[in-house]
């Protein structure tokens, strides 16, 4: 067979997690079961209930090709469990998996809201499917000190798929385990998180990590000492865990659960130890359930239709939760998640709602000089100047803020609406929301600084507040 035949047949994997038009493959390292010795080779296991040995990444075996060689991830899925799920034990049924998860989380983390406990139990048995999902939102948790963010952060990662818990990461270390492992991050204590001035390549990598196919690229030096670009998968599930709250457009890839201190002391006291031994049996639960559902899963995330409110990025940030609690309940649990998914959307719509009514500030305080009518194309191209995220900005909301505003003059010429600006009232609008004159630009992009994570913080206050 010729070198171009012999590709054609090739089935190319990522050596963590992959699937086909057919199968399903899980990485894992583990001693060989073939050699003497304990070194540690690379074993695939597939949804045929069949383990492919890797003793030499490089190679090919059984048509299978590796699309990355640098794996390295500490075995999350025991060798009994690997061994009872080849020889053939049937995986849990879905509605029972989900029970046990939800459970779990109800007995060590106390959330005001029961429809959070579905959320949380979707969205960590969702981290094993989410190569299937062209999206899949982040987690936000928030909330004041002492009142379990760590904790669920903690818990959560235990059960998730290829962990990485950190406090602490460097951006070009975080790059290169999303890529090799398609880990899920857990990020504690990241206040940096909370303004926009965060390391370029760690703002890169989140804000485009949340939808698949999206790369970021880093310059390396090569051994003859040039400099190329070089690319990053960097999608991946992520939960992120601080106080201070994060700037709007990194919020805008996430769904928020803020939470409060408790009141059950039998559930508030409970600590999560890392080698207590549910979490792998949990584990050791889930992959058997993902090689035998991956494709119901799939099919249907595929199939499922917009019947709600969710428009854009609300949409695409909860298609893959909606889909997943389609599959394990299509009627209460999909009808609690789809309120749930749409009063969360509403929340950041607030939230957006407040950041576009301060940049609209912003530019007006560029622009106007003096009483007079302005265009409003002016004013629009002013805001997407200060904007990152304009995709969903019109003429018709600016329109309303301006209104909201007190800007109420206007008139319709032949170039489109104009509106009367004065001076003054922008100036004293400027001063009501702390925005000064002459502000400077952040990373050489014409933004300002619109305190975005002062206006979360107050949302945030607001909602611990109901």
């Amino acid at each position: 067979m010729s070198e171009t035949n012999i590709e054609a047949n090739l089935t190319i994997i990522h050596p963590a997690l992959d699937f086909s038009a057919h199968h399903a493959y899980v990485g894992h390292e583990m001693y060989s079961r073939n050699l003497s010795g304990r070194s540690k080779v690379l074993h695939i296991i597939t949804d045929s209930r069949n383990i492919v040995e890797f003793r030499d990444v490089t190679g090919i075996i059984r048509n299978i090709r590796l699309k990355y060689i640098d794996f390295n991830m500490d075995q999350r899925w025991s060798p009994e469990g690997i061994d009872s799920f080849v020889n053939g034990k049937e995986p849990i049924e879905p509605i029972q998996l989900f029970k046990r998860i939800k459970a779990l989380i109800m007995a060590y983390i106390e959330l005001s809201d029961h429809r959070l406990y579905d959320l949380l139990t979707l969205w960590n048995v969702g981290t094993y499917f989410y190569w299937l999902f062209n999206t899949y939102p982040y987690v936000y948790v928030g909330g004041i000190s002492g009142s379990g963010k760590t904790k669920l952060l903690t818990l959560c990662s235990s059960i998730c798929f290829n962990s990485v818990l950190t406090a602490d990461v460097s951006p070009a270390s975080l790059f290169r385990l999303i890529q090799s492992t398609r880990c899920s991050v857990f990020m504690d204590e990241s206040e940096a998180l909370s303004n926009r001035y965060i390391s370029f390549d760690l703002r890169s990598l989140l804000l485009s990590g949340y939808k698949k196919g999206q790369k970021v690229y880093r310059t390396r030096r090569t051994d003859e000492g040039n400099f190329e670009p070089e690319s990053f998968q960097v999608y991946s599930p992520k939960m992120l865990v601080n106080i201070e709250g994060l700037e709007t457009v990194l919020g805008s890839r996430c769904i928020d659960i803020i939470m409060q201190r408790g009141f059950n002391s039998k559930v508030t006291s409970r600590e999560v130890v890392a080698d207590y031994p549910i979490w792998q049996q949990i584990r050791d639960l889930i992959y058997p359930f993902l090689m035998k559902n991956w494709k119901a899963a799939r099919k249907t995330y595929n199939e499922l239709e917009n019947d709600t409110t969710l428009q854009n990025r609300d949409w695409e940030l909860w298609k893959p939760i909606l889909a997943l609690a389609y599959f394990f309940d299509s009627t209460t649990l999909f009808q609690d998640i789809k309120v749930l998914a749409v009063e969360k959307a509403a929340e950041s719509q607030s939230v957006s709602s407040d950041l576009h009514e301060v940049v609209l500030v912003e530019a007006l305080l560029s622009l106007v000089d003096n009483d007079d009518y302005y265009k409003l194309s002016d004013i629009k191209q002013e805001m997407i100047n200060r904007l990152e995220d304009h995709e969903y900005l019109s003429s018709r909301h600016i329109g309303n803020l301006l209104k909201r505003l007190g800007f109420i003059k206007n008139r319709r010429m032949g170039s489109g609406f104009q509106y009367f600006l004065q001076l003054s009232r922008v100036r004293a609008l400027a001063q009501s929301l702390g925005i000064s004159e002459g502000s400077e630009c952040s990373e050489g992009s014409g933004e300002q600084d619109t305190q975005t994570a002062h206006d979360l913080v107050e949302f945030i206050e607001c909602q611990e507040e109901k």
